[in-house]
This record gives structure tokens, sequence and C-alpha cells, in this order.
């Protein structure tokens, strides 16, 4: 049976069964991996997304009674990806190739509205989410690294040439330097290029502020500042429920201050604000060599590669 489930309003048994077949999916094929805790999922489940997405809206599969399977779709609050829905589809594995699959992304669609895409960013490669995805019409539009970084003694920073500086800060960014904050943030529009319709470059102070607002998760900054001016950026994520881990964002320095090795600095910085941190996530595009070995001369090994996958709405209700 498929069915529309209001997380906000779910029985207690009913989310630990949406978050049981989370947490199955998450450590598929992945010796060693940790699973993820639900206090951590229950929360994001219910708050929007830290690039404008709405909370989600779900449909589940149920056997016996019991949720076996589940899909997932966030549509985007905000105009710059009023086009765009994400969704996600996971069943169990003793649950897989009865068209659960299928008949859970035949129910999503309909809770994407008016979204020309749909994208879906957790495809593992060499997995059946990847022969699913690509057996329904979704093809790839990007290619991700997974790293992890085992926090020991922090790198030496070395020194800030003349002319710059660097501010941290926990939390919502300070007003004086919001804008440039922003203007740091903007500077990913010279990421490596794929072909997701994900528009990650109109930040305003405003939507940071909303985010900012919304976020329940413990945010650090390093901004580098040239004469007062942006010239590079990174951001930290800790889960105050796991307070030892934490995942690395963004990381951008802008064209005019780039090949003087202060992609690493920035990052090198942020390695010794995170007090209590003994484990960092990353993931870079797989097209980004340069920052794939930065990273790795900071001591980040590499794990697993995802994929980010589309189709258009209309081609999946035909």
């Amino acid at each position: 049976m498929i069915e529309e489930l209001d997380f906000a309003t779910a029985s207690e048994e009913d989310r630990h069964a949406l978050f049981d077949v989370l947490a199955a999916w998450v450590v598929e094929d992945s010796p060693g991996k940790k699973p993820p805790l639900y206090e951590t999922w229950a929360t994001r489940w219910q708050l929007p997304d830290d690039i404008g997405f709405a909370r989600p809206d779900f449909v589940v599969a149920r056997e016996g009674g019991t949720i076996v399977g589940y899909g997932e779709t966030r549509i985007s609050e905000a105009e710059a990806n009023a086009h765009l829905a994400f969704a996600t589809i996971v069943v169990l594995p003793d649950f897989r190739r009865r068209g659960l699959g299928t008949a859970l992304l035949r129910a999503v669609v309909p809770l994407v509205r008016d979204r020309s895409f749909i994208e879906g960013w957790g495809v593992e490669a060499g997995t059946p989410g990847e022969k699913f995805a690509a057996a329904r019409g979704f093809r790839v539009v990007v290619s991700m690294q997974r790293q992890r970084l085992d926090v020991a003694e922090p790198p030496e920073v070395g020194g800030v040439p003349d002319g710059y500086e660097l501010m941290t800060w926990q939390g919502a960014a300070p007003e004086a330097v919001v804008e440039e904050f922003v203007e740091a943030l903007n500077g990913m529009v010279d990421a490596p290029e794929t072909d997701s319709v994900l528009d990650l470059t109109r930040n305003t102070v405003e939507s940071v502020r909303r985010e900012e607002a919304a976020t329940s998760v413990v945010r650090w900054t390093v901004l580098l500042l040239h004469q007062g001016k942006a010239a590079g950026v990174t951001v930290v994520e800790i889960d105050p429920a796991v307070p030892t881990v934490a995942e690395q964002l963004h990381t951008v320095v802008l064209p005019a201050h780039r090949g003087k090795g202060f992609g690493r600095l920035i990052k090198a910085h942020m390695l010794h604000q995170l007090t209590g941190v003994e484990q960092i996530y990353t993931r870079t595009s797989t097209e980004n060599e340069h920052m794939i070995r930065v990273n790795h001369s900071l001591g980040y090994v590499d794990t697993f590669t995802y994929m980010g996958v589309q189709a258009r709405t209309a081609d999946l209700r035909a």
C-alpha cells in the first residue's frame, strides 16, 4: 500500500520505521559506515534545508502495516529554484524487485506540483539505486567525491599576506560583514560546471538571514577579506546531537585571489576552531581536482562517489 505521510503528525512508531529505512540505506554496501542518529533526522525532516528547500513531503510503502520504503520530496521556497524539486526513493533490500520503488516514484511526482525538473543527489555509484535511476530515465548531472578527515593535530595555518585578514564566527554572520559574506558565497558561480539546474549563486542578505534563523545546527564560518572586501570563505556545520562530527560545506576563493593557496589556508584555519570535533566529512565535485588535492593535503581520505541525477517532471508523468 502506498500512502502519504505527514512526519509532523505521524505516530512515533511510523517516525521510527521511516528512519529505519533511511538508516538501512545509509549503511548499505558501506562496511564500517556509521548509521545516522534518529534525533538528527527527526529534526531535519521538520525543517527547511540549508539551501532554501521546504520541509519534505513523504509517501510511504507499507507491508503488514509497517513502513518498508518511502519517497521524499522537497520543493524550493526560493524564486531562483522555483523550477526544481529534490526527490529520494528508498526501499528496504528485502522488499525490492516488487515494484515498490516505481510505485513510490509515481506517487512522488504529483507532490512536486509545477516544478519542471526533479533531481536526486543521494545515488551512490555501483549500488542498486544507480540502476533504478537509470532504468527510469534519470540521467547523471553531477558526480561527487565524498571524503573524511580524522582530526588529529591541525596543520599549520601559515601567515596571512599583507592586505588580507581572516574573520571567524559561530552562528549568524556579523552585520558589519554580512554583505561580504554573501558576496563570497556567490563566488560558487565559478564552481566546476554541471548539468544540474540547481542554482546556488543567488544568495542575498535576506536569504542568508532566513537560513540562519531556520537552522538547527551549529555553523562556523571563516571569511577571508582583502582590504575589507570578500576574497574567500569556508563554512562548517556541526549537529548538536553529534558534536564530534562536522560537515565541511562551501569553500570559495574569488577569482582575483586564486593561485595563492588561500583555499588551504582558510580550511586549515577552520580546523583550529573546531574544538572537540573528531571527524569531518566533505563532498567535492569529481571535476574539481584542485580542491580534492587541497583536501588530501589536509589529511582527507576518499570514501565513496555519489551522483546527482535528473529527470524532467513531464517525462515521469508520461
